[in-house]
């Protein structure tokens, strides 16, 4: 086969000039330009590290497609080449799925060239879209990654990893109406033939200015280890920092230097290539690039979910549907700080800076009680709290700088202000407050004017320096005062006032417990309460309700064995002592410095997922001495909250009561544990309302329902409602209610308790 050198059209071994441009042929692959009598190669798409791609069509179906055939010349002599591209061929067209290029047949030309049959996909690269545009916005990343990881996330649950992950080999189609449907992923499952692929993406960068695999490969590949998973998470890391920075984060002029940068160097700030991102997606895009894959993002869901939650704060974490049938007003909020360029927290998560007007709008504030940071570098935080009732708000925080202490400086009062306790040091404190729109101008003048430093006295002249200087008569009055005291306590033990201590039984239990701690350190006041567990006989019992919604119906017998449920939810003091132990992040999104909020340390613990509750309940179950605690089932949550056989609406009997349950409040505020709780028959505690509650069952229809649609993603089944939803109405919360959830949601309507066989 031959080939324009102008047009890359191909042709057969006798044509020898160009029809199109007159242009001369080379020989390129032996043989007629037509794979196995089917497939008619028309031209030249591009050339990899290890094959060439070209256009081609189907003979009999006249269809487009793409063919990639690999050279061995540039895989090297590998006997077992084919034999392996065809393992590889084999798990990329076990891929189906619209973000990644599907493979429909593969073969091999005269024994020693195999060739892959995929999807004609017309559109340009990521690459050519990065080379044109240079950065792209975060919003418009997110809808990128999220694109390319809906992709990579199916294949990384068939167990295929891709191992070249890069730019080149995410396309972009110009037929498709969403950019969801557009992205698509190529050459899954082909880069584990890499004896020559490395050398050759890098001589390809080199001469063409092509990004190729060493840009983008985690440190483990450079081991020549295999690959899991978390090395395309890697990748993926590499290509967001690019799609933020306009560049990727280790560059070098050789394959070694390259190595080590990827190896032990950490990626550069954005700062310092002059882009500006909040800090949460700056810190979401570090977590793809930790060395060592342990400490690195474990999913691409995860990737997406941490991405989201950077760049959309208000609205990512929206609620879990409210039982008023329509969600609750959301409040637009204008935040004015001086200094200006401060960094705003919402809930501990990063929303975006003050302009160098030292102004922030953010619109779409869900109503409740929300936490409010602000934070820039030579001051101190500024925290405070905000109640969004769908009205708009306005806030105007003022930091107080940090300078080297000064024994002459005068502390600057300010006007209307509610001390908060300072983030960064003890004692200090913050002013907040929340004005009328209109009074918000004079009220910053108000403050501005009451800056001023009050009026002591007339201008104060220096005194007349004296030898009796304050230093010289303390130093005397010291040195009369231990005087003084020597003579008095030689009188005393002349005269036997005092002497030798008498020996105490108990002393050397007192010292030993004043030296348990470690010096210089203050033991955390946060009491953790002793773990309570009830114990439930097992039985069987009818779960579910025929009245009620469709995902209760219907009902159908159910037995589980004996078990021990905690009496309450688990509360913020108990978590607390799991993240101080263990170093668990992250923290819950209410806390404040990493603890709890003082006041609701016997709160339930909520804004957890799954993965945050399986570290939980390993650390309590080591605590405990191995006791093995889990989630409960669904049937084992719903047998408690029914009192069993007896098979009540209500953990107290069958109608409601407006004492028994933390519910019906009109902010997600929960209550201490127990506060109002009606337990059920054995003692068990705001099995209704408060937090719902996390089980370990995956979501799913109950056996003889009508067919619903598959969720799209892994959901469990949480239980029990919250404070904020209702006792009556279509989404009245009873012991039979059940709704489905993400398993990586983090909301501040989740909590959990733990059971424990037997």
């Amino acid at each position: 086969m031959r080939e324009c050198q102008l047009c890359k059209n191909c042709f057969s071994d006798d044509v020898a000039t160009c029809p199109n441009d007159g242009m001369p042929t080379a020989q390129t692959i032996a043989g007629e330009p037509v794979l196995e009598g089917k497939y008619h190669l028309e031209s030249r798409l591009g050339q990899g590290g290890m094959g060439v791609v070209y256009k081609a069509r189907h003979a009999y179906l006249k269809t487009q497609l793409a063919i990639k055939i690999i050279l061995p010349d540039l895989v090297g002599n590998d006997p077992q080449l084919v034999t392996r591209f065809r393992q590889e061929a084999l798990a990329a067209a076990a891929i189906r799925h619209q973000n990644v290029v599907s493979v429909t047949d593969y073969g091999v030309v005269n024994g020693a060239m195999p060739f892959l049959v995929m999807e004609y996909v017309e559109g340009e690269s990521l690459h050519d879209l990065l080379a044109r545009e240079q950065r792209l916005s975060p919003e418009r990343a997110l809808d990128l990654m999220t694109a390319i990881c809906a992709g990579v996330g199916a294949a990384h649950h068939q167990g295929i990893v891709h191992r070249d992950l890069k730019p080149l080999n995410v396309m972009i189609c110009n037929d498709k109406p969403s950019l969801s449907q557009a992205v698509k992923i190529l050459d899954f499952g082909l880069a584990k033939i890499k004896s020559g692929e490395l050398l050759g993406s890098f001589i390809q960068a080199q001469t063409t200015g092509l990004m190729g695999s060493p840009y983008y490969m985690a440190p483990e590949q450079w081991a020549d280890e295999d690959p899991d998973t978390r090395a395309d998470i890697y990748s993926l890391g590499v290509m967001l920092y690019q799609m933020l920075a306009g560049d990727v984060p280790f560059k070098g002029s050789s394959i070694p230097a390259i190595m080590k940068k990827h190896i032990s160097d950490p990626p550069p700030p954005f700062s310092e290539l002059g882009v500006s991102v909040p800090y949460a997606l700056e810190q979401a895009v570090f977590h793809t690039l930790e060395k060592n894959p342990v400490r690195r993002t474990q999913t691409v869901e995860i990737l997406v979910q941490e991405m989201r939650a950077a760049i959309e704060p208000l609205t990512s974490s929206s609620s879990i549907h409210m039982t008023t049938g329509h969600s609750l007003p959301v409040s637009s909020l204008r935040i004015l700080t001086r200094p200006a360029s401060s960094k705003v927290f919402v809930d501990n998560v990063a929303v975006g800076m003050t302009t160098h007007d030292g102004e922030l709008r953010l619109d779409g504030v869900q109503s409740g009680n929300h936490l409010l940071r602000i934070s820039k570098p030579g001051f101190q935080d500024w925290v405070g709290d905000v109640v969004c009732d769908g009205s708009p708000m306005e806030v105007v925080a003022e930091l107080r700088s940090t300078p080297v202490p000064d024994v002459n400086a005068i502390p600057k009062p300010t006007s209307g202000s509610v001390s908060y306790p300072n983030a960064n040091s003890e004692g200090a404190t913050q002013s907040f407050q929340r004005v009328p729109s209109a009074a918000v101008e004079q009220t910053m003048q108000q403050n501005a004017a009451s800056t001023m430093p009050p009026v002591f006295g007339a201008a104060s002249i220096p005194p007349k320096k004296s030898f009796f200087s304050p230093l010289v008569l303390g130093i005397t009055g010291i040195f009369g005062l231990l005087v003084l005291v020597t003579v008095g306590v030689v009188a005393a033990y002349m005269f036997g006032v005092i002497g030798p201590a008498k020996p105490d039984a108990n002393s050397t239990n007192r010292a030993n417990t004043s030296n348990s701690s470690t010096p210089g350190t203050t033991p955390t006041p946060i009491a953790v309460p002793k773990t309570e567990m009830v114990s439930i006989p097992g039985g069987t019992f009818q779960m579910g309700r025929n009245t009620g919604r469709e995902e209760e119906r219907p009902e159908h017998p159910v037995t589980v064995k004996p078990f021990r449920m905690d009496k309450t939810e688990v509360t913020n003091a108990e978590y607390y002592a799991f993240v101080r132990d263990t170093g668990y992040r992250p923290v819950p999104s209410h806390w404040v410095n990493d603890k709890p909020k003082p006041g609701q340390e016997n709160m339930p613990v909520r804004d957890v997922n799954i993965a945050d509750i399986t570290a939980f309940a390993s650390w309590r179950s080591k605590r405990d001495g191995g006791v093995v605690y889990r989630l409960p089932t669904e049937a084992e949550w719903e047998y408690a909250a029914r009192n069993g056989d007896r098979d009540n609406l209500y953990p107290w009997g069958d109608s409601f009561k407006p004492k028994c349950a933390v519910i019906d409040k009109p902010l997600m505020e929960p209550e201490i544990v127990g506060t109002e709780s009606c337990p059920n028959m054995w003692g068990v505690q705001d099995l209704i309302g408060n937090v719902y509650e996390w089980t370990s069952s995956v979501a799913e229809p109950y056996p003889g329902a009508v067919a619903v649609k598959q969720p799209t993603e892994v959901m469990n089944a949480v239980r029990g409602g919250c404070a904020q939803n209702n006792s009556a109405g279509e989404y009245a919360i009873t012991s039979t209610y059940r709704q489905f959830v993400p398993v990586t949601k983090r909301d501040l309507q989740l909590g959990f308790r733990l059971v424990t066989d037997g």
